[in-house]
C-alpha cells in the first residue's frame, strides 16, 4: 500500500508540473489627450496576478520621462498603499491615496489646462505615485507590483501622466535631452484586455511519461491481487 501511494504521489506531481501558472488578462493603455501639442509615446500595461497589479509604464519612442501615474479605481477606498518590485528601485513611491487632488508633489501636477475626468462619484484617484525627481533622470522605464485591494483589472478607468523632458519630433532622449525642454500632461483609458494565452498541450515525450506511469499502476495492482492469499 505504501508503495503504491508514494506511486500515486509521484505521478500528481508529474502530473502538477505538466500544467502552466495561470496568468492574469493584461490591459493596455496607448492612446492620450494632453495639453499640450505634442505627447510621450506612454505606454502603460497592467496584469493582475493574484494580490498584486502588475505595473509597467515606457516611452517607446523614448520622447519624455514620467514624473508621476495618477490611477483611478472607480469607487473604492484603498486599505493597502503596498508597492513591491519597484524598478528601479528607490525612484517609485506612493504620493497620496484617495485623493480629488491632481498634486503629485514638488514641481507636479496636472492643473493647467487639464481636466482629467476622473470618475464619479467618489471623483477620486485612488493611486498618486511619484516617479523618479524633477530634471532628468534618463529612465525610460519605470515598473512595480501594486497591491490590488480585493479589486481586478475591470476597476482600471482613468489614468494621468505628468511628464518632464518633452521632445519634439524628431528629438529622442537620451541623446537630445538638452533640447528637450518641455513637459507634459495627460490622460488616457484603458483599450481592450488582452486574454491569457491558451494553455499548451502537453509535449508527447510528457504524455508518454504520464502513459508509463499509468501502466506501471496498473501492473503493481495486478502483482498485488496475484500475490494476495486465497
Amino acid at each position: 500500500k505504501a508503495t503504491m501511494k508514494n506511486l500515486k504521489a509521484a505521478l500528481a506531481t508529474i502530473v502538477i508540473s505538466m500544467l502552466p501558472g495561470l496568468a492574469g488578462a493584461t490591459i493596455v493603455y496607448d492612446t492620450w489627450t494632453t495639453n499640450e501639442g505634442d505627447t510621450g509615446n506612454y505606454i502603460l500595461t497592467v496584469t493582475e496576478s493574484g494580490s498584486v497589479f502588475n505595473v509597467e509604464l515606457t516611452i517607446d519612442p523614448w520622447n519624455a520621462e514620467a514624473l508621476a501615474l495618477f490611477i483611478d479605481l472607480g469607487d473604492n477606498d484603498l486599505t493597502d498603499t503596498t508597492l513591491s518590485n519597484e524598478n528601479p528601485l528607490g525612484e517609485i513611491s506612493v504620493y497620496e491615496t484617495d485623493t480629488s487632488s491632481n498634486d503629485c508633489g514638488a514641481g507636479c501636477n496636472l492643473n493647467g489646462g487639464l481636466s482629467p475626468p476622473v470618475a464619479n462619484p467618489d471623483g477620486e484617484w485612488e493611486w498618486v505615485i511619484r516617479l523618479a525627481d524633477t530634471g532628468f533622470d534618463s529612465i525610460q522605464t519605470f515598473s512595480f507590483d501594486i497591491a490590488t485591494n480585493g479589486l481586478t483589472e475591470a476597476d482600471w478607468g482613468l489614468v494621468g501622466i505628468r511628464a518632464q523632458q518633452l521632445c519634439t519630433d524628431p528629438l529622442q532622449l537620451p541623446a537630445n535631452s538638452a533640447d528637450c525642454n518641455g513637459s507634459d500632461k495627460s490622460y488616457g483609458s484603458s483599450g481592450p484586455s488582452t486574454p491569457p494565452p491558451p494553455t499548451p498541450v502537453p509535449e508527447p515525450g510528457a504524455l508518454a511519461l504520464l502513459g508509463l506511469g499509468l501502466i506501471g499502476l496498473r501492473f503493481a495492482a495486478h502483482r498485488r491481487f496475484r500475490a494476495a492469499p486465497a
